[in-house]
């Protein structure tokens, strides 16, 4: 049998990716971990998720059977938090506890009062948010007459947990609350092997490496291991000498509590804050206003959209928040915890949406390392068997150049990007595409994937750009034709296996039939732009992946992730909206605004039951930056076909924004050449849009079409009359030729346009 799925895998020598063995290594071996221990601890507080995925009345539950693993496979949902520029990024679960550091331990606080413990895991609601959009999270907790509120924030190289403690009641009470430390993690037992009290300090200290700083003298303490049992049972029963000393346990389950008592006026507010160092600098731990003044300082600057949907406009913030936060100087990650490792793949998404947003100097340090990154024979590895990561490397690097205006190209970097180039040539074998490989994992098993070529000819196209940019003409018409070929030999195995296989749509690859791995076939219309919009092709693949495994209105991929899938419907909806298909793209982004997590974000695949994670890291990057491209592309898309692009203004906003007295905008948007920003401002009969633009090069769009989704009775740009009108199943498209400075457009719209919305309303 293990011969068989080697074979069925298609993984051997040339394809394995080695560089995932350690992070599969501990995802199977903590599943061992925790099917051995876990059932093993009867009454143990356990973290929320095992709390959940181990009640046989949960709709997440997962019986432990034959299976000889457990892992949290129904409520991967974390929110990371962190400083900007820092390089670890802890998460807060749906529950509140706080994992400082990768794969260790966590602290989260406990409560008792008159007689009634309140353990935050074992919660069957809390209400959690991440104020003002940045990586601060916060999550309160009703524990009877008291209320509990934790903020989880870190400034520099500082965590900080605060807990304040409400009185809600009629009269003034007492209660006690716990920071404790758990042997548990999002994800598991995490093999805690020692805890005391450094009591000089007023500190724990775990393992003798990490420590929790407490806020100030406890008046209780216990320590305790596996033979001594969960800890959070001397904390309920308020009873027993305390173990002041610490606790070792070779079992790795140490754990224990600092507890503080408090007595509370009505309507008073206690706060008390812990701190974790996240490394041995000694920076000193600044307050939340420090934290808030650090991120908006950090965002500053960057591209603002305002619409007139509260919610579209705090996951848009969220989602720019956690690109920046997944930045780590020269590295940017699609994960604070599970996924914290680079990948050009996630890259070229997540570095595209920071250079769209004017994050170019982000962008710009991390292309750097790329250089360092490949290997001599011109490959851009980040794992074995990733074939399209070349091809990623350099349309990332083109759309930097184009976003960021500025040809400037370091030489080493020059050259790599030539090396990169010549690897696709090389490595192109059966048919002229690229060999068999691993991809993407939401494409299925190793396989040959048209995925894999349609990178390499973006990358190429993009190469020859930035060639001919710089002046190099003949550098820049080999990769053309180098593209060309590729673009030929995917042409034919595409309708070699159409024909074959008696399909209408593209499949994955030339082996392939009708599977969820067509959603790599995406790629030609979003983001690659490589077939143009009207290809019948293309709008088959589409309808076909929603009608096959549309769940809720979203994607669901059943290779693998088993979930529904944000960064894979907004690819779906992107791809609708370069086609020009405004109803598609809108009703496909609004059911993923639906299915965010509380704080704003998405595991890589959401469990279709439980509305938690089932897949990857709990707070994945390559989402936030789809989140964000497409909201952006609604506003503002570049349009490719040529060397110089169109740009399709507000092709995506829902023709409920444009009713009478909304506003939206996007401002200060980096597009090829220049700068741009769209107000748009609806009166009762009009509707005035503003479009200012500010030159950088004169390389950028050749025309704008202004897309609006009603018909007009009267329509003029500056003052006068505008002439290249079209008008197609209500929609309203203007072409205006790109300026510098402002440019006025007022519509008036056609009699009863809103007649419908109006009426609805009422």
């Amino acid at each position: 049998m293990f011969r068989s799925a080697n074979a069925l895998s298609g993984l051997d020598r040339s394809t394995l990716p080695t560089e995932l063995i350690p992070l599969n290594t501990m995802q199977l071996s903590r599943g061992l971990l925790n099917f051995t221990v876990l059932q093993s601890l009867d009454g143990w507080v356990f973290p929320y998720w095992a709390e959940r995925q181990y009640d046989p009345s949960d709709p997440g539950f997962v019986p432990r059977s034959h299976l000889g693993l457990s892992i949290n496979v129904s409520r991967r949902t974390w929110t990371a938090v962190g400083a900007p520029g820092f390089p670890a990024e802890p998460v807060v679960d749906p529950r509140g506890a706080v994992m400082a550091f990768r794969n260790r331990w966590t602290i989260e606080p406990w409560l008792r009062s008159g007689g009634t413990t309140y353990f935050p895991s074992r919660a069957r609601s809390v209400r959690q948010r991440v104020p003002d959009e940045l990586p601060v999270v916060t999550t309160a907790f009703d524990c009877g007459p008291f209320g509990m509120e934790e903020t989880v924030y870190a400034t520099g190289s500082t965590l900080a947990v605060e807990i304040a403690v409400t009185n809600n009641g009629a009269a003034a009470a007492g209660c006690e609350l716990a920071f404790a430390v758990r042997p548990f993690n999002p994800e598991g037992v995490c093999l805690l092997g020692a805890m005391r009290l450094d009591g000089s300090r007023n500190a724990l200290v775990m393992d003798e490496t990490e420590e929790v700083i407490l806020p100030g003298t406890p008046s209780g303490v216990h320590f305790s291991n596996r033979r001594g049992g969960d800890s959070a049972e001397s904390f309920a029963r308020a009873a027993g000498p305390d173990s002041t000393t610490g606790a070792t346990c070779e079992a790795g389950l140490a754990n224990g509590w600092a507890a503080y008592a408090l007595s509370i006026g009505k309507g008073e507010t206690r706060t008390l804050r812990a701190l974790v160092p996240l490394d041995r600098s000694g920076t000193p731990a600044g307050s939340l206003t420090d934290a808030v003044h650090a991120w908006r300082k950090a965002l500053d600057g960057g591209t603002q959209i305002e619409t007139p949907e509260a919610r579209v406009n705090a996951l848009l913030r969220s989602s720019v928040s956690t690109l920046l936060l997944l930045a780590d100087g020269d590295a940017i990650t699609p994960g604070p915890w599970t996924y914290h490792q680079f990948w050009f793949r996630d890259a070229a998404v997540m570095l595209r949406a920071l250079d769209a947003f004017g994050y170019h100097a982000a962008v710009g340090s991390i292309l750097r390392s790329y250089p360092a990154r490949q290997e001599s024979s011109g490959y851009f590895r980040s794992q074995q068997g990733e074939w399209d990561s070349n091809g990623q490397a350099l349309w990332t690097a083109w759309q930097h150049v184009v976003l960021a205006h500025d040809d400037a190209i370091a030489p080493d970097m020059e050259a790599a990007l030539r090396k990169g180039a010549d690897w696709i040539s090389r490595k192109r074998r059966e048919g002229g595409l690229l060999p068999r490989g691993l991809s993407a994992e939401h494409l299925g098993l190793a396989d040959r994937y048209f995925w894999d070529d349609w990178w390499s000819v973006a990358g190429l196209e993009g190469y020859a750009r930035i060639c001919t940019g710089r002046g190099d003409e003949r550098e820049a018409r080999r990769a053309r034709d180098e593209a060309e070929s590729l673009r030929r030999a995917i042409e034919d195995a595409v309708a070699s296996v159409m024909r074959t296989r008696g399909l209408g749509v593209i499949p994955a690859g030339p082996s392939r039939g009708l599977d969820s791995g067509m959603i790599g076939s995406c790629a030609p219309w979003y983001p690659l732009q490589l077939l143009p919009p009207g290809d019948r092709r293309m709008r088959a693949t589409l309808e076909t992946l929603m009608a096959r495994y549309g769940l809720r209105g979203m994607f669901y991929q059943g290779f693998i992730h088993s979930g529904l899938n944000a960064y894979l419907t907004l690819q779906i909806a992107q791809s609708w909206l370069y086609a020009g298909e405004r109803e598609r793209f809108w009703e496909l982004f609004s059911a993923v605004a639906r299915n965010a997590s509380p704080t704003l974000n998405y595991p890589e695949a959401i469990h279709p039951l439980t509305g938690g994670g089932a897949m990857g890291d709990g707070h994945h990057g390559w989402a936030a930056a789809e989140l964000a491209m497409a909201l952006r592309s609604a506003f503002v898309n570049e349009i490719w076909a040529g060397e110089r692009p169109a740009i399709v203004l507000l092709g995506g906003l829902p023709r409920s924004w444009f009713t009478p007295g909304s506003r939206c905008a996007i401002r200060r948007a980096p597009v090829p050449g220049g700068i741009l920003s769209v107000d748009v401002e609806c009166g009762e009969s009009e509707t005035v849009i503003l479009v200012e633009y500010e030159e950088r090069d004169p390389r950028g769009a050749n025309e704008w079409r202004l897309r609006i989704p009603f018909g007009v009775s009267r329509l003029t740009v500056n003052g006068r009359a505008a002439a290249a009108v079209a008008v197609e199943n209500e929609e309203t498209t203007i072409t205006l030729v790109p300026v510098n400075g402002k440019t006025n457009v007022v519509v008036e719209r056609a009699a009863d346009c809103f007649v419908a919305e109006k009426r609805s309303s009422q």
